[in-house]
């Protein structure tokens, strides 16, 4: 039996029934005009808080079919790769996670393949949704201002939703373009009305990743790192016996499943210090280290490198082992 949504209509529907942000539902009444002099809209806050449905709920009314219509197309690129877009009458949507590392010419192709679908429309208007902006590859980030500018030599109408977790990462010529709608954090009563049940009160707030996890119950999901972050914790304890090999690879690991790098680390740290193998008098050295390894981190092509010398600094500490070690 089919009890979680997948199609834009089910979602509408939930929304329609328990509404976790009511207090957005402004921003949604002034679609009389059409998206003619619509800004593009930003949707941001952390992850398991519905923000995709609030963006689908924005674009309703403008969808002749109220996204009862979808669609799914699928895009070939380059002849060596497969790319799946949703689409309703008004929109399409795109996972900027999933472009991969040639995430500029995949989203070139895309575009103009949008722009065709839309110039055969006889409105000519749409919106691009583009889900996981945060994960957006750096160097169509540095171009994308350009896909935002007007459409002067075309008839086409064009507007942008982004979804993202972050906005410090975007740029200003593209924040100046947009209106920013930030969504909170509901708390657990509200979850609770939701979803129709009683949420664990060992379930931390910001532990919960996606809403559909608090109704089947997996809370595996809402800390994908534990499993990498256990085996790191293991190798370190036992260093005697370390494997550099596995060791290294658990470490890769985080970039492969694009884990978050603080939490990974900040649960590392925290389980030494319940452990009592980290003191007061090293917690402060530990978290100025922290620091300075978030700087190189951010700022360097090889942040394996850094990752790795701070899992080594985290394991001389954690033993009291000597600089030569």
């Amino acid at each position: 039996m089919k009890f979680l949504q997948s199609r834009f209509e089910e979602y509408i529907i939930a929304q329609e029934k328990n509404n976790l942000h009511p207090e957005l539902e402004g921003i949604y009444n002034n679609s009389s005009n059409g998206l003619d002099n619509k800004r593009n809209l930003i949707f941001y806050g952390p992850t398991g808080i519905g923000k995709y449905t609030q963006a689908l709920n924005y674009i309703k009314p403008y969808s002749d079919s109220n996204l009862k219509y979808e669609r799914k197309i699928m895009f070939n690129f380059q002849n060596k790769r497969e790319f799946l877009i949703k689409l309703s009458d008004i929109h399409f949507e795109i996972d900027m996670e999933l472009l991969g590392c040639n995430a500029k010419l995949l989203w070139n192709d895309i575009y103009n393949h949008i722009l065709d679908i839309l110039s055969s429309r006889q409105n000519h208007t749409g919106i691009i949704i583009c889900k996981n902006f945060h994960k957006i590859h750096s160097e169509l980030l540095d171009i994308f201002y350009s896909y935002l500018q007007t459409l002067i030599h075309t008839n086409i109408n064009l507007h942008y939703i982004f979804i993202t977790e972050s906005i410090s990462f975007i740029p200003d010529n593209i924040l100046h373009r947009c209106k920013i709608i930030p969504v909170k954090r509901p708390v657990k009563n509200t979850y609770k009305k939701c979803i129709g049940k009683t949420i664990d009160k060992s379930i931390k707030l910001n532990e919960i990743v996606n809403i559909k996890d608090l109704v089947t119950k997996n809370t595996q999901l809402m800390e994908p790192q534990k499993l990498i972050t256990n085996k790191l914790i293991q190798s370190l304890e036992n260093f005697n016996n370390i494997n550099f090999i596995q060791f290294r690879d658990n470490i890769y690991n985080i970039f492969i499943y694009h884990l978050d790098v603080t939490i990974c680390l900040k649960d590392i740290i925290t389980h030494f210090i319940v452990h009592k193998k980290i003191n007061k008098t090293t917690i402060t050295e530990i978290y100025f280290e922290f620091y300075n390894f978030l700087k190189l981190y951010n700022n360097n092509y090889r942040p394996i490198y850094h990752l790795e010398k701070f899992m080594f600094y985290l394991c001389k500490i954690i033993h009291g082992l000597e600089d030569g070690v």
